[in-house]
């Protein structure tokens, strides 16, 4: 029997688009591309998820890749990206449904310590009974650590897990751990069939 439910944040709670984002601060396609790559195809954004590099270091990194034109809009993208990843419909409403239900529900994400502390903006963390980003103890989905460490953590088993994430890979890890998953398409309705069977 599940009895909590622990979700993914990019693409599960909030829409985690790079290209929107950049698309909000540079009006030109060949900026957008440009901005694209250095900050999210470098290989630094997964450094910063994993917790293995400090965001005022990715920041100089990336500026130094860029041409100085670029520098203005980069600054804000560094800023402020997360103001642009929308909460994905239905999603808080059926946080709230699950937490009236009784389910315990926690966040499991990959993501940097500067969006572990700017993720209260959402207004949903404060319905989750845990939170897990991978950044703050430096180990990262879909490796089996940082599952057994949400397990260990909140004395949870994974019988009785189930785990929503946009990414097979990281669903794939999950299970490999005994924890049900389900890869989230934006479908609540599926979630709620998964959980008690109807719409």
């Amino acid at each position: 029997m599940i009895k909590n439910v622990i979700f993914d944040f990019g693409n599960v709670i909030a829409h985690f688009c790079p290209e929107d984002m950049i698309a909000a601060v540079a009006e030109k396609k060949e900026d957008q591309k440009v901005l694209e790559t250095v900050l999210f195809k470098s290989g630094n954004w997964d450094k910063l998820d994993a917790g293995e590099l400090d965001y005022s270091t990715f920041r100089q990194k990336s500026k130094e890749l860029l041409p100085e034109g670029l520098h203005d809009m980069a600054d804000k993208l560094f800023e402020e990206w997360y103001l642009y990843m929308p909460l994905m419909k239905g999603v808080p409403e059926l946080i709230r449904e699950l937490k009236d239900k009784g389910y315990h529900l926690y966040i499991l994400s990959n993501a940097s310590e500067f969006f572990a502390k700017k993720s209260d903006y959402f207004g949903v963390n404060q319905e989750f009974d845990g939170i897990v980003f991978s950044a703050l103890v430096k180990m990262v989905k879909p490796n089996p650590e940082i599952y057994q460490y949400l397990l260990d953590t909140y004395d949870l088993n994974p019988e009785e897990c189930l785990f929503l994430d946009d990414r097979p890979a990281n669903i794939e890890g999950a299970k490999k751990l005994g924890i049900h998953g389900m890869v989230f398409t934006g479908d609540v309705d599926a979630v709620r069939r998964k959980l008690y069977g109807k719409g």
